[in-house]
């Protein structure tokens, strides 16, 4: 009986989680259309989706005084671009629940599709001349965004309880170090590694004070997680100065350099080594902690080398696990860029001498190297700690 109640207790949490993430979703529509910027675009609900006119077809449709031979004699260098004739129902702004018929451009070569009854965020080009040219240029899903937010969040704190309240807590407070502080002091030019070692070291505190149950043991998880980290850092710049990396292998970092110019790429890339790694060298670190809490809470008069054998025993086995989750996180990422190069057959010389591919290397070995350091440091510091500080503590009382 009650297990059944038990198993009745958890699916009615999980409807009232379903429950409360569609409710959220409606909130945060209604929120969402009531506050955007329209002076960037708006959000409108797509009723009729006609048939694409090509590129000849007149730009009057839209309130302007341009011929169709002024378009035509522009086909040049706009041979991927069509005209598509809608009906759209304005959800926001001064044309708020009004329609209207359309006609947008967009590339033939765009994955954009419209569907009828779907919403989407358009955008319109007021043109010197008095001609409007409009565009969509994305889908509308911030309400199903927040939703599913929700819905995990909520997933997360009914099947853990308290556990999972601070799991959750704790992700929000890192979150708000890396976002909040983090990242934008990078934008204003400060140096990435010294600074990322900053940021890990809080992320690390707000961790270990939230998951960890026992305060004594809470430093011995911060300084596993601190130097596991500090390691995976000093081995990928060990890497980057080997292979003469300079962080601009990707699009996004050579566009970050030239809008920022004074930054380091070298150590915007050793610090996202660190930032990478930090959550499994924190799980590989709290997880060792908690094993040797638990022993010497059942025998606190466990001998050191005992300790020692238990937390590198336990370690070993949640290695493999760790290493599976870093690398594969880092092949994830880098999936349609793999499938691209297995395509084209890329010899295997040629591909590991690739600076985007040696980028994912420095990640993926450094952070592998930082989780097995993360092991004998965690314990060792365990080991010191109880032997040096907790042990004759209780001894003299």
């Amino acid at each position: 009986m009650n297990q059944n109640q038990s198993i009745k207790n958890y699916i009615l949490a999980f409807i009232a989680v379903i429950f409360i993430a569609l409710l959220a979703a409606v909130s945060v529509d209604k929120v969402v259309l009531n506050s955007w910027n329209t002076d960037d675009s708006l959000i409108v609900r797509i009723d009729r989706v006609g048939k694409v006119r090509g590129t000849e077809s007149p730009l009057s449709f839209n309130n302007s005084n341009e011929s169709s031979e002024s378009s035509s004699s522009s086909d040049e260098g706009l041979w991927q671009t069509e005209y598509i004739d809608i009906t759209v129902t304005f959800l926001n702004g001064e044309k708020k629940g009004t329609k209207e018929d359309l006609l947008i451009t967009q590339l033939s070569t765009s994955s954009l599709e419209l569907i009828e009854e779907r919403r989407y965020l358009l955008v319109s080009d007021l043109f010197e001349d008095g001609s409007i040219q409009y565009s969509i240029s994305d889908r509308y899903r911030i309400p199903w965004v927040a939703a599913f937010l929700i819905l995990a969040s909520g997933g997360l704190i009914a099947s853990a309880g308290k556990a999972g309240f601070r799991a959750l807590a704790g992700l929000l407070l890192s979150l708000a170090v890396l976002l909040g502080w983090y990242v934008p002091a990078l934008a204003q030019g400060i140096a990435p590694v010294p600074f990322a070692i900053l940021a890990v070291g809080a992320v690390s505190i707000i961790t270990v004070l939230l998951v960890v149950r026992r305060p004594a043991f809470w430093i011995v998880a911060f300084l596993g997680a601190l130097g596991g980290a500090v390691a995976s850092s000093l081995v990928g710049w060990a890497m980057v100065k080997t292979w003469q990396l300079t962080g601009l292998a990707s699009d996004s970092a050579s566009l970050l350099a030239s809008t920022i110019p004074g930054m380091s790429m070298e150590g915007l890339l050793l610090a996202a080594v660190m930032i990478g790694s930090i959550g499994a060298v924190l799980d590989v670190a709290i997880s060792v902690t908690s094993t040797l809490a638990e022993m010497f809470s059942y025998d606190n008069n466990i001998e050191g080398h005992r300790l020692w054998q238990a937390g590198i025993g336990v370690g070993r086995e949640v290695l493999g696990s760790m290493i599976n989750t870093l690398i594969l996180a880092y092949l994830g990422s880098a999936l349609p860029f793999t499938i691209l190069i297995t395509n084209a057959g890329i010899d295997a010389t040629a591909l590991f001498n690739d600076p985007y591919i040696a980028q994912e290397l420095v990640r993926s070995v450094a952070g592998t190297i930082g989780l097995l350091l993360t092991i004998p440091i965690t314990t060792g510091v365990c080991v010191w700690w109880l032997e040096f500080r907790l042990q004759p503590r209780k001894k003299s009382a």
